[in-house]
């Protein structure tokens, strides 16, 4: 929790340290759990983008039917309940997505050819025309009163077309039994452009199958989507027989004639496409992209209300393909960047299908495994899609109702994609329906609304967004990685508010009973910290005292680059200009870079902001490591605000050729008031009077990075000002500061800030640990502060000089503070260390001590010919004489000592690793002396390091170590490693 520091000099005017809760400002939830990612809200901060910052259910809360879908009833048999479609609404408050089927069976069944004109529906003037049927089809709906109360649920409603029997290829449509079967036209003249005829039916359907405001009937649909995946039989399935008959430009020129159509006879639908069962861009080296969304773009965009897409992950033994996350990302801001070159503007998108899905696993049958492989890939894409709800008016998970059109009539097994199924599945298809376990995503976003605020998370593969809606807050947590993580939540609230209870809803799958969990917990007071399993979602429902005041802004603006997808060369700058920017006083800005390469070629190039090198990281969101040859995601790259200028440019180079630069965008934040800097406390671990003089301090803060001290009089909202700033943290995340108490009663507190001059860093200071209080107690050495040690391994005397000692051989000592370099930084390791026992001399070789860098925090100790980045202390044999070996090699520039190594001599180890472009450009010197007696070995330096190490270190990080090997063996009579200090400098 938050804590800070009230001095209250009383009637004597002697001052008295005091550390209380704080309450005035809220809460800070702190932990000190490794490797936890940290997630901060700004409760009392509106994030909006585009002027929009309400969560609108009706977009993104949906499901792929309507309310007049015959599987809500039990024509397949009794259902649990006598409504479901009421049970399903009322509990999960969902709304209707989509229906293809409602267009296209009319198509295929009950309209017949115009007699005057081939080809072309009839739409008047007999039994089986469209106006006939249209008003039949409204009566039929008008009698089913028990589902109009439904109709508020279809906002945003889209129909599609399947593509056949659209598609003009001589497919032949309606009931032979009723009429002659025809099929549409598929003339291409000026006066009947490709497609004509299907628009020609499309618009009449609107006219005649739904009401208006001169007919009652099913209310007219949003969005009319122009055809549903007609890229697969055309591009992507060699087995269809449409597969080579057509070209990109023909599919464009029915989507042009269809709209053309639509509107000739209504417009009050909105019209778009195209629909890609994939949105694969970087396919084939960037071929999709160019041959398929250029020319749609180019051709259709000016004649488009909205693209629609669709995404899949597909998880199936020995393949997967994780589009959520980085892809997803780099898809929509590649398609926003090449619209916004070419139409000056923005179209917006809808997601008419999407989720997760193996195809292997759905073959068997249904499981609660094949429902998870659905189900943990929604919130992923849900995540990025309500991140633009600018841009996003509608997003549809492919979850049908009981899906009995798919049902195999070979093997009996139904479709996966379906909230119902029957009880006694899968040993036998019987028994009622019952939910599936899709339903607990319904449950789990279930009361999720109101106004957008300010969050931010540490590690991108944590998908983060939070809401106000009175006083409930709530929290929503997405897990991108297939690991568990823990979750370290700090809120801020500025108008002492309080938070009553926290429902926590945490959905994971739970290997041990092999089935989706849902879990329902409510804990009294605050909550610092949340388990997510491997790509599970937690929704955190706040209860707070009062209703939450709203009183400062987050204004995103998207900003795009006036070029885009530009190829990669070696060493070649790719530049790019943002132009006419607003920069506000306070804020926070991120580009936006989305790149194809092969997996082979690097990922993290060097990038300049005009001018200024940016620290560019390397984590993208999402997995990486999937079944795709070519990767392509968006890396998001930090930008120091002060840098902004109306005019901006951005310089990309690579280091190897290969690829493209797909897009380069960039996402600036306006703050009302300056909330990074502000917002977040440090908790205070300890405090010194002295005099009118306060010091305090504090452990495990944000590593070399600054805070700041605030002093206040009272704890109003507004009533702090800034005592010091620029103070620095070092690298094990401790700081200090002193300051004079200038009044009767002074209240303080510390917390983050961004560093003053991001470009102008001054060099590392390196950090020294005594193994002293506050930061260390005698006990063990494992699992204090920054450590990970061997059992052996105990402090002692931590109230005087200080000491880490361990009698074991091979008894490892290992820093949990991960190590991460870009190219040409360099981490260093200075160890102060003597050994126990009686020097004798040994009869063979003797490894007595070995310390580097590993790949693993782990506390195991590492062999002598390890691959880990180390070197290690050799005896002679027979001889009064040791050394520094690499593995089992001498090292170059670091000679032998002469002279005995007595016990209790003190000793010093010089490490110092500097990262190349790759693993063999990789090098760290080394050098041993014996302070006692003056001994030196000299430099040495190994060039070249073992690939883990290098992949450590430019991903999640290396760890500093040291360790005894075996220094009393062969009679050497040396025993046990006592380390007097460790000295460690980083970035």
């Amino acid at each position: 929790m938050k804590k800070f520091q009230c001095l209250d000099r009383g009637k004597s005017g002697r001052a008295i340290a005091q550390s209380r809760h704080l309450t005035g400002l809220g809460f800070l939830l702190v932990s000190t759990v490794a490797l936890a990612v940290e997630v901060k809200v700004n409760l009392n901060v509106r994030h909006e983008v585009g002027g929009l910052s309400e969560f609108d259910r009706s977009r993104f809360v949906t499901i792929h039917s309507s309310h007049t879908d015959g599987d809500w009833g039990e024509r397949y048999g009794p259902n649990f309940t006598n409504d479901v479609l009421a049970d399903f609404i009322q509990e999960s408050d969902a709304y209707f997505g989509r229906d293809t089927g409602y267009i296209t069976g009319q198509l295929r069944r009950t309209i017949e050819e115009d007699p005057a004109k081939p080809g072309w529906a009839r739409v008047t003037g007999g039994t089986w025309s469209m106006d006939h049927q249209g008003q039949y089809q409204r009566n039929n709906y008008n009698a089913k009163t028990s589902i109009h109360s439904y109709e508020d649920r279809l906002d945003g409603y889209v129909i599609g077309a399947q593509f056949r029997p659209f598609w003009p290829d001589g497919t032949l449509t309606g009931d032979a039994d009723k009429f002659t079967q025809w099929a549409v036209s598929q003339a291409d003249t000026e006066a009947e452009p490709f497609g004509s005829a299907s628009g020609h039916y499309m618009g009449h359907f609107m006219n005649h199958f739904y009401g208006s405001d001169t007919q009652v009937g099913h209310p007219l649909p949003t969005y009319v989507e122009v055809m549903n995946e007609p890229d697969w039989p055309l591009f992507e399935s060699p087995s269809d027989p449409a597969y080579g008959t057509s070209s990109p430009a023909e599919l464009w020129k029915y989507h042009n004639s269809v709209a053309d159509r639509i509107r000739s006879v209504n417009t009050n639908v909105l019209i778009g496409g195209y629909c890609p069962a994939f949105a694969d861009l970087e396919k084939d080296d960037f071929g999709e992209w160019q041959d398929e969304w250029i020319s749609f773009i180019d051709t259709c965009a000016t004649n488009m209300d909205f693209y629609t897409l669709h995404f899949y992950d597909t998880d199936s033994t020995g393949s997967f393909l994780t589009r959520r996350g980085s892809h997803t990302e780099a898809v929509f801001d590649m398609i926003e960047h090449y619209t916004q070159i070419r139409l000056g503007k923005q179209l917006p998108f809808i997601v008419t299908e999407y989720a997760g899905k193996d195809s292997a696993l759905q073959r068997q049958g249904w499981s609660p495994l094949l429902d998870w492989k659905r189900i943990k890939s929604l919130s992923g894409y849900l995540m990025s899609f309500m991140d633009r709800p600018d841009l996003v008016e509608k997003t549809i998970p492919y979850i049908m109702i009981k899906q009995e059109w798919a049902r195999n009539d070979t093997t009996g097994i139904p479709g996966s994609a379906r909230l119902l199924r029957q009880e006694d599945e899968p040993a036998s298809y019987t028994g009622d329906w019952v939910y599936t376990e899709h339903i607990k995503w319904y449950r789990l976003w279930r009361d999720v609304k109101g106004t957008r605020v300010d969050i931010v998370a540490t590690d991108p593969d944590i998908q983060v967004d939070a809401y106000i809606d009175s006083d409930k807050a709530y929290v929503i947590l997405n897990n991108l990685t297939k690991s568990d993580q823990t979750i370290d939540l700090t809120l801020f609230e500025s108008h002492s508010n309080s938070v009553v209870s926290v429902r926590e809803k945490n959905l994971y799958w739970d290997a041990g009973s092999t089935n989706v969990a849902l879990d329902d917990i409510t804990h009294t007071g605050g909550l610092n910290q949340v388990q997510l399993g491997s790509e599970g979602t937690a929704v955190l429902e706040y209860t707070f005292a009062d209703p939450v005041i709203i009183d400062q802004t987050s204004a995103e603006v998207k900003h795009y680059a006036t070029t885009c997808f530009q190829p990669i060369t070696n060493g070649i700058a790719n530049v790019f200009t943002f132009t006419n920017l607003t920069v506000g006083t306070h804020g926070e800005a991120v580009l936006r870079l989305s790149a194809g390469r092969n997996r082979s070629l690097s990922k993290r190039p060097t990038v300049l902001f005009n001018g200024v090198p940016l620290l560019v990281p390397t984590d993208f969101m999402g997995h990486e490591g999937d079944s795709r040859e070519i990767f392509f995601g968006t890396l998001q790259i930090p930008v120091p605000y002060h840098l902004l200028r109306s005019s901006n440019t951005v310089s990309v180079t690579y280091p190897d050729t290969g690829g493209s630069i797909g897009s380069v965008t960039m996402r600036t934040f306006e703050f009302s008031k300056d909330l990074r800097t502000l917002s977040y406390d440090l908790p205070i671990d300890w405090q010194d009077v002295a005099g009118t003089n306060l010091t305090l301090g504090f452990a495990d803060g944000p590593t070399n990075s600054y805070f700041t001290l605030l002093s206040s009089t009272n704890l109003s909202a507004d009533g702090w000002t800034i005592a010091q700033t620029e103070l620095p943290t070092d690298m094990l995340g401790d700081g200090a500061v002193t300051n004079p108490m200038l009044h009767t009663q002074e209240f303080f507190r510390l917390v983050e800030s961004d560093s003053p001059h991001p470009t102008n860093a001054p060099p590392p200071e390196p950090v020294t640990i005594g193994f002293t209080v506050p930061d260390y107690l005698d006990g063990l050495l494992d699992g204090q502060k920054a450590w990970n040690a061997a059992s052996g391994w105990v402090i002692s005397d931590a109230i005087g000089s200080g000491y880490a000692s361990t009698p074991d051989n091979y008894s490892a000592a290992v820093m949990s503070n991960a190590v991460q370099l870009s190219e040409g930084q360099s981490y260093s390791l200075t160890v102060n260390f003597q050994f126990g026992g009686s020097y004798s001399t040994p009869t063979n070789w003797v490894y007595t001590f070995l310390g580097g860098l590993k790949d693993s925090s782990a506390a195991a100790a590492v062999g002598t010919g390890s691959s880990a980045a180390d070197a290690n202390i050799q005896l002679f044999i027979n001889d009064d004489k040791y050394r520094l070996l690499n593995n089992f090699s001498g090292i170059s520039g670091a000679g032998a000592i002469t002279g005995v190594l007595d016990a209790g001599d003190i000793l010093q180890f010089d490490y110092e690793l500097t990262l190349g472009a790759d693993a063999a450009g990789t090098f760290y010197s080394v050098r041993l002396q014996n302070l006692t007696d003056g001994a030196d070995t000299g430099l040495g330096t190994v060039t070249g390091v073992d690939a883990s190490i290098y992949n450590a270190l430019t991903a999640s990080g290396a760890f500093g170590f040291f360790q005894s090997i075996t220094p009393d063996n062969h009679g050497s009579g040396l025993g046990g490693l006592q380390v007097n200090s460790v000295t460690i400098t980083a970035p």
